[in-house]
């Protein structure tokens, strides 16, 4: 509205000027100079109100861009405006983490509550359970370790033919040139190689001679007089064999009827 004013005063101005400069208006020219006196004062309130409006408007764009200097612009203070750090909201969050607490508390009472009924009602058949998952893995461990211990006497009694093969043929054979003995030789190291895999496995020899006969382990072939006292094993016929306590084959002997 000022710059409005201002740019009808400007002409009026100019008009009434020209005029007295001309004389053609040399009739009016008290009236020519209050009207001119008049526009004067105006121009002069119009030139102020729009001297004041820039201003106001370049202030208003130093403020829109960040343009202040000195003390009219400069950062809060940390501490008071750190509102995370204030005493008050560190209160309000402690109060929260309270009541989240509690919330948690109570939900934990409410699930142990639901578990001591849980195992009113199932604890018994649990444990039952267990007991029996306990007594199949002793049951399946022990069929285990039997399965392998009757494989070992199954395949043991098959060697013990060979084995027998070869006592009767070394008592049988009395090796006299080198080439007999060579062979002789080969068929005792082949003899040893299998003793040697019976110890592997454990398996041991029952012993005989000079120990009381005993049914379980002993096989008495004949009774004849001896230096042994009665019903103590005089001889081995045949060698018997154990895996740990189990027997494997009886050992063939003669047992003592008494001393001479």
């Amino acid at each position: 509205m000022a710059r409005q004013n201002i740019l009808v005063a400007v002409p009026l101005c100019c008009l009434f000027y020209s005029t007295d400069a001309f004389g053609v208006f040399s009739s009016a020219r008290p009236l020519q100079a209050s009207a001119n006196a008049a526009v004067v004062s105006f121009s002069r309130n119009s030139v102020t109100l729009l001297r004041a409006e820039e201003s106001a408007e370049e202030e208003g764009e130093k403020e829109d861009h960040g343009e202040h200097t000195g003390d009219a612009w400069q950062l809060p203070d940390e501490e008071a405006t750190d509102i995370l750090n204030s005493p008050a909201f560190l209160r309000r969050k402690i109060d929260v983490l309270k009541s989240d607490v509690e919330k948690v508390e109570v939900e934990i009472e409410e699930a142990n509550k639901v578990l001591e009924a849980n195992k009113l009602e199932w604890g018994p058949k649990l444990d039952d359970l267990q007991r029996e998952y306990v007594n199949i893995q002793d049951r399946m461990s022990k069929q285990s370790r039997e399965g392998e211990g009757t494989a070992t006497i199954e395949v043991a009694r098959k060697m013990l033919d060979v084995l027998d093969n070869y006592d009767r043929a070394f008592g049988q054979v009395n090796a006299e040139t080198d080439e007999e003995k060579e062979v002789e030789a080969a068929y005792m190291k082949t003899k040893d190689m299998i003793l040697n895999i019976f110890k592997t496995l454990d398996i041991k020899e029952v012993e005989t001679v000079g120990t009381e006969f005993d049914y379980e382990f002993h096989q008495a072939v004949l009774q004849r007089p001896s230096e042994y006292e009665e019903n103590i094993v005089c001889e081995e016929l045949a060698k018997g064999y154990v895996l740990g306590d189990k027997l494997i084959r009886a050992a063939m002997v003669s047992v003592s009827a008494g001393t001479y």
